[in-house]
């Protein structure tokens, strides 16, 4: 009996040995599976971030000289439409950027279907592709079976991943200017917020003067850069401006604050016709980049906090005595002159960053916005 009990205990020892060999084995083929699986992963996503850096590079090589192109035009651009060069060239910078980029090893080549041109919607974070005055470009970077090939794994061939596909996307935008280099802002006037946010914008007149209470169109101050504000300071810088002895200073967005002043500037009046007809002989028309000031404040005083830029076409300037107000002005104390023009769209400064409010004119320098 004794001898029939060893044996059963003998059994029993080894079937728990049996199965404790093929726990381990489970366990350790799970293990290896998982550590293989973190492994490539792991890589994947190294690989993935190298593809981000490619797509990043690419959409602001594409959309720089998507601005390149418009800061060689002149005026408002509404209405352009890119035609196959632009196309061409457009996504010739974004192909040569990405190539300069490696993700797992590999130069990245970027497809040319993956390069799209549009417009970016920040609300709804979407994109739509357009060739009419487009200011985005996106750009899909791969490595899967369509561009670059799949990576390779390491360790996950056995559970039977032998390759692994990512892709990353990025578009970059040319966004509302938001610097001014010095000599840009070539007008001693500036514009309220309060004008825009009352429903005026490109297109749209605004009267400078004379200023009419109560009328967000005539919602403006005279400006002198950063001097004290005063009808003698604003007479010598217009002087200035015209024999271009005076270079405005530059000014950025959401830093700048500049001196401004209202009500009736003198003698600075004919000076400023001076101005104005002086521009017109010498380009055609009075295209002013003009400041646009924080806050609804339309007889502005002191500094002013800067918040953006709009591009202004000077229709017209009279000096008191002589200022068809009729038909170019209305309301207010004519007495005081008459100066109007047209707040224009779609205007690129080529040598202005982006990032500002939005005013109708742009930078030509993009910024990543996905």
């Amino acid at each position: 009996m004794r001898k029939l009990f060893d044996n059963a205990r003998m059994f029993r020892v080894n079937d728990q040995r049996g199965a404790v060999a093929a726990i381990v084995a489970v366990v350790l083929t799970v293990l290896l599976a998982m550590t293989a699986l973190a492994l490539d992963v792991g890589h994947a996503l190294v690989a993935r971030n190298e593809l981000q850096n490619a797509s990043d590079a690419a959409a602001l090589a594409g959309a720089r000289a998507l601005g390149v192109m418009y800061g060689n035009m002149s005026g408002s651009l509404t209405g352009y439409t890119l035609t196959s060069g632009d196309v061409a060239n457009i996504k010739n910078a974004a192909s040569v950027a990405g190539a300069d980029n490696h993700a797992a090893g590999v130069s990245v080549t970027v497809n040319a279907n993956d390069i799209a041109i549009g417009n970016w919607n920040a609300a709804t974070r979407t994109f739509t592709p357009t060739a009419v005055l487009p200011r985005a470009v996106r750009v899909t970077t791969r490595r899967d079976g369509t561009a670059n090939g799949p990576i390779s794994t390491f360790l996950a061939g056995i559970i039977g991943a032998t390759s692994l596909s990512v892709t990353a996307v990025a578009t970059a935008q040319l966004n509302p200017v938001s610097v001014m280099a010095p000599g840009d802002m070539d007008a001693p006037f500036g514009i309220s917020e309060f004008f825009f946010n009352s429903g005026f914008g490109c297109g749209s007149t605004i009267q400078f003067a004379p200023n009419v209470p109560g009328n967000p169109q005539t919602c403006a101050g005279w400006q002198t850069f950063d001097q004290n504000f005063n009808a003698a300071n604003l007479r010598d810088i217009v002087r200035g401006m015209t024999n271009g002895s005076y270079t405005p200073p530059g000014a950025t967005a959401g830093q700048t604050s500049l001196e401004f002043g209202n009500g009736n500037i003198g003698a600075a009046w004919a000076d400023l016709v001076t101005l104005w007809q002086t521009r017109v002989a010498q380009n055609g028309a009075w295209d002013a980049q003009v400041p646009v000031y924080a806050g609804n404040d339309c007889s502005p005083t002191g500094p002013q906090p800067i918040i953006g830029f709009a591009t202004v076409r000077i229709t017209y300037v009279g000096e008191p005595g002589n200022a068809n107000n009729s038909t170019y002005c209305t309301g207010g104390n004519t007495s005081t002159g008459c100066m109007a023009g047209v707040v224009q769209c779609d205007v690129f400064e080529g040598n202005g960053g982006s990032g500002g409010a939005g005013f109708g004119t742009f930078g030509t320098i993009p910024g990543l916005v996905e």
